[in-house]
C-alpha cells in the first residue's frame, strides 16, 4: 500500500482520520480504499472444482481459487482470463458473475474480490505464477480454504449450477428376459416382482416401470410391488394382466433424471434372466 509522508500536491503535513488521510494545508484527501481483484471458480468435466496453493501470502502454502489484482487497463473480465493462465496454465472463457466479497488481510489491507465463473476451454494444467501447486477437488471433499470471500464465491458458484442443472431420463435399470409366472385380473394393477431380483436391479417397491412384452410387442407402465424372495416370481396383476399371459418373455426397465454433466460416468443396472427366472448375468 502507497504510504504518503507529505501531501502530494502542496507538500503540506498530513493528517490522519478515520477512513483517509487530509492535507492540513490543501485540503487534499486520500482515502483507504479497498483492492479490486477477482477470484475464479471453474469446474472441469467431472464437477471437480479447481484450486491452487499459494505460493505467496496472505494463505502462503494454503489451497484457495485462482485469484488477483486488476492492473490498470485491464477489465474484471480481462484480468479473470490473464490470471487463470497465469496461475494453472489453463485458458478459459468467463461465464457469468458470482458476486462481490470484502477480505481483510495483513499484508494488503481490505481486497475487494469479484468472484467469477468461468468455462474451461483447454491449457495444460501446471503451477506457475505465484503458485507451487494446481489441482482439482471434488466439491465434497475441498481441503481447507482460508479465505471467507474464497468460500462464499465457492458456494454461489455451487448454486448457479444447480440452478442452471440441464436434466436428461436415462435409463436406470433393466430386467430382461423375465419369463411371466402368473396373471390376476382382480386387482388394482401393478407388476409383481422377486424381491430379490428387484435389489439387484436396483428397483424399490413402487417404482414406477415399463413393460414390455417380448412374445406380443404389447407395452404398459405400470408400478412395482415385491413378491417374496427367491420366488422368482413375475405377475401382471389388474389391467396390465390383459397385456400378457404365462410363460411370455417381459423386459422390464425403470428410468432416471440426472444432470447432464453425469451422464458420461452413469451406468445403467442390467439383469438378465435365464428361462427360470434366475439371474444369469448382472452389468
Amino acid at each position: 500500500m502507497k504510504k504518503w509522508l507529505y501531501c502530494p500536491l502542496c507538500k503540506g503535513s498530513l493528517k490522519k482520520q478515520k477512513n483517509c488521510i487530509k492535507c492540513s494545508n490543501c485540503n487534499w484527501h486520500y482515502y483507504h480504499n479497498p483492492l479490486p481483484s477477482v477470484a475464479i471458480f471453474a469446474m472441469n468435466e467431472k464437477g471437480k472444482i479447481l484450486l491452487i496453493k499459494r505460493g505467496i501470502e496472505p494463505g502462503k502454502g494454503r489451497w484457495a481459487l485462482p485469484s488477483g489484482f486488476i492492473e490498470t487497463g485491464e477489465t474484471p473480465e480481462q484480468t479473470v482470463i490473464r490470471e487463470l493462465k497465469e496461475e494453472t496454465g489453463l485458458s478459459g472463457k468467463v461465464e457469468d458473475f458470482l458476486g462481490v466479497h470484502l477480505e481483510s488481510t495483513d499484508v494488503y489491507g481490505d481486497v475487494l474480490l469479484l468472484g467469477y465463473k468461468v468455462e474451461l476451454r483447454g491449457g495444460k494444467l501446471k503451477a506457475d505464477s505465484d503458485t507451487i501447486d494446481v489441482k482439482f477437488f471434488n466439491k465434497d471433499h475441498l481441503p481447507q480454504i482460508p479465505f471467507m470471500s474464497h468460500r462464499a464465491i465457492i458456494n454461489q458458484g455451487l448454486k448457479s449450477i444447480d440452478k442452471g442443472l440441464f436434466y436428461i431420463e436415462v435409463l436406470k435399470s433393466k430386467i430382461t428376459e423375465a419369463t411371466i409366472t402368473d396373471t390376476v385380473l382382480f386387482y388394482r394393477g401393478s407388476m409383481g416382482i422377486d424381491s430379490r431380483i428387484l435389489e439387484t436391479a436396483n428397483i424399490k417397491p413402487g417404482e414406477k416401470v415399463q413393460v414390455l412384452n417380448y412374445d406380443n410387442g404389447e407395452r404398459l407402465e405400470t408400478y412395482v410391488i415385491a413378491e417374496k424372495p427367491n420366488s422368482r416370481r413375475f405377475v401382471l396383476y389388474g389391467p396390465a394382466s390383459l397385456k400378457g399371459k404365462a410363460g411370455q418373455r417381459l423386459c422390464i426397465l425403470s428410468y432416471a433424471f440426472i444432470p447432464q454433466t453425469q451422464i458420461r460416468d452413469f451406468k445403467p443396472r442390467i439383469v438378465i434372466l435365464d428361462k427360470k427366472n434366475r439371474v444369469k448375468k448382472v452389468k
